[in-house]
């Protein structure tokens, strides 16, 4: 059992939350909810929803913004959750109790998303322990090469942390090799002969120079990769003159931008379904008659768009609407397709009058 700072009133709240998801079928991690104040919350945020992150002065650039932005009434975090088994949830200690029903619900409808949808299969589910590990590791490097050398080494593999494989989680850009297929590649190829003229055919000066020219390859190989690579941080984890902590420290950046890439990926669809699911579960089960009016005021303004402006909240919630509409209607597959067909015909032998 995790501990949590729950309230008894808020577990109840909680508990007949996650029994209404279970009813509706949702498929989550175990999610531990706690409660923070606004400076707790815009620092977990800041780190990327991490209380346990690497130092770098981004984090604290990221937190000055969001905790002026909270002071001047320009945004407000209401919740956030964690891609992790189990997965952990940060709530607003100054939301209403209708507000935290809203939160919850859409809090297990994002745990759905990261355990079932294909783009988060690949990721660590326990990020939580690794992201500490991280900050272990780069601490250790502070202290043993000083703050500004490796801040700046930080600064300039975080200007690189975009370019890795986008695609590479999930197909096989290059063909495998077994060691027995790479160790017959090596192998110099011997001419056809005889026993008594393979001196002469295959001399051992010939031999040797061939063999030192697969040396010569092998080196080069170590130097230069064969294929193009995609992932360029990978590129310089393996290629680039890097000293061993340079390397490491690389390899965290890399390992974090991967962990991070599916909710840039999702964003649209794993809010629209994080929505869908707290809007079906508030209107049909949670909400009290007398939290009607607040409710639908907060939720228009999470779904609210602006002119020229894209709310993947709202474009994400009515695409999973129209999905359910058109499978409550049997608009779907081959069958509804030759449904459109036969009355398409109907329509057709009307207007020419044949019956």
């Amino acid at each position: 059992m995790h501990k949590t700072n729950l309230s008894p009133e808020l577990e109840e709240v909680r508990r007949i939350i996650e029994s209404y998801a279970k009813d509706y079928g949702l498929d989550y991690f175990p999610v531990i909810f706690e409660v923070l104040d606004w400076k707790q919350i815009n620092m977990v945020a800041a780190y990327g929803g991490f209380p346990n992150r690497y130092p770098h002065w981004r984090f604290g650039m990221e937190y000055e913004r969001l905790s002026k932005s909270y002071a001047y009434g320009l945004s407000k975090i209401y919740e956030m959750v964690i891609n992790n088994n189990p997965s952990y949830a940060y709530l607003l200690h100054s939301n209403t109790d209708m507000d935290q029903k809203l939160v919850m619900a859409h809090v297990y409808g994002h745990s759905d998303f990261f355990k079932n949808n294909l783009y988060f299969s690949h990721t660590n589910r326990k990020m939580m322990d690794q992201m500490a590990n991280h900050k272990t590791r780069i601490k250790k490097y502070i202290d043993e090469e000083g703050l500004e050398k490796v801040e700046a080494f930080i600064d300039v593999a975080l200007s690189l942390e975009n370019l890795i494989d986008t695609h590479g989680p999930y197909i096989q850009r290059k063909r495998e090799i077994n060691q027995g297929d790479e160790q017959e590649k090596e192998t110099v190829k011997k001419l056809k002969s005889k026993s008594y003229m393979d001196k002469y055919i295959n001399p051992e000066a010939f031999l040797k120079e061939q063999k030192a020219e697969l040396e010569k390859a092998k080196e080069e190989k170590k130097k230069f990769p064969a294929d193009p690579e995609r992932d360029v941080l990978h590129f310089l984890i393996q290629y680039a003159s890097l000293e061993r902590w340079q390397r490491d420290i690389l390899s965290i950046i890399r390992e974090e931008a991967y962990y991070f890439l599916p909710q840039m990926q999702t964003k649209i669809m794993n809010e629209g379904w994080a929505s869908f699911w707290h809007s079906t579960i508030m209107t049909q089960k949670a909400l009290k008659p007398s939290e009607f009016i607040d409710y639908a005021d907060h939720h228009a303004g999470t779904l609210a768009t602006s002119r020229g402006g894209l709310n993947p909240y709202k474009l994400g919630i009515e695409l999973f609407r129209d999905i359910e509409d058109r499978w409550n209607k049997g608009k779907f597959g081959k069958d509804y397709e030759d449904c459109k067909d036969m009355v398409e015909r109907k329509r057709w032998n009307k207007d020419l009058g044949l019956g």
